[in-house]
């Protein structure tokens, strides 16, 4: 089973999961996402959750995760 966890502290977010090592030992990683900017700061985290599950980037894939801000919003009803 894979898990991340994704605490929410002061200046942004700590993802902490575990690996196993090259000695199966399993050990916790933690990684600070920083929250620089109101939006820059989730776009963060998302993509590292993204990152986490293998959907990674590529450069010339079509099926690419976009995150952002830049669009105008619509009215829901």
């Amino acid at each position: 089973m894979t898990m991340l966890n994704i605490e929410q502290v002061e200046n942004g977010w700590i993802l902490s999961r575990r690996e196993q090592t090259e000695e199966n030992k399993w050990v916790t990683v933690k990684e600070l996402i920083l929250d620089e900017t109101e939006y820059e700061g989730i776009r963060s985290l998302l993509m590292a959750v993204n990152d986490f599950f293998g959907k990674n980037y590529d450069k010339y894939g079509s099926n690419n995760l976009k995150i952002s801000f830049d669009g105008l919003g619509s009215k829901v009803e």
